[in-house]
């Protein structure tokens, strides 16, 4: 499996794309710029048959419409479904267009899925939204807003709450081994490294 990454759009958000030995892909935070991420799609040769979202705001599920018009199934928490659908995913407080829809399959904690032959473990962690979720791919840790360098997620948008998220960010510190952690903005770090430094370590 290889991996690869764009940083695009205003807020720079993280889009990750994993891809099998046959060029299938699976994309995790698809972003709004539909049109570099089809550029990656088509320089590194593979197609995208899958969108897996960390959670509904616009920055990261901007452009899941025109790549499910394209054939890609879409994955949401069963929480964040419906902000696909409305104006929680934020997209009319900062003046963006999005493309409302309804996603292929919604998915729960837990749940391990395999998409394109890549097993993919679902992790519920609230509090950024209600329903955001993070992604364990091997000795990947997809985070989404819930964990970034040294620090989390926002939780002063609607469904958010700090209190679950410090729960969240306690619940990922707590996973057994090293994991390198993908955000959906800024720099990619490590899971020890963020047990160390993060400053939520000792919040209570």
């Amino acid at each position: 499996m290889k991996l690869y990454h764009l940083r695009s759009g205003p807020l720079r958000v993280n889009t990750y794309f994993l891809v099998n030995e046959l060029n299938q892909a699976v994309v995790i935070d698809s972003g709004e710029n539909y049109k570099k991420v089809k550029q990656v799609e088509s320089e590194c040769g593979f197609k995208i048959e899958a969108v897996l979202l960390t959670h509904a705001h616009f920055d990261h599920a901007g452009n899941a419409k025109k790549l499910q018009d394209d054939g890609a199934k879409i994955y949401i928490s069963e929480l964040d479904a419906p902000k696909l659908l409305n104006e929680q995913n934020l997209s009319s407080d900062f003046g963006r267009e999005f493309d409302y829809l309804t996603a292929d399959y919604t998915i729960v904690d837990g749940q391990t899925l395999n998409v394109c032959g890549i097993d993919i473990k679902v992790i519920a962690t609230p509090g950024h939204t209600d329903g955001s979720v993070c992604f364990l791919v091997g000795n990947m840790l997809f985070t989404g807003d819930t964990l970034f360098l040294e620090s989390v997620g926002r939780t002063d948008f609607i469904t958010g709450d700090r209190n679950e998220l410090v729960k969240s960010v306690k619940k990922l510190f707590a996973l057994d081994g090293e994991y390198t952690v993908y955000p959906g903005h800024e720099d990619f770090t490590t899971l020890s490294h963020e047990r160390k430094y993060n400053a939520f370590v000792d919040y209570d």
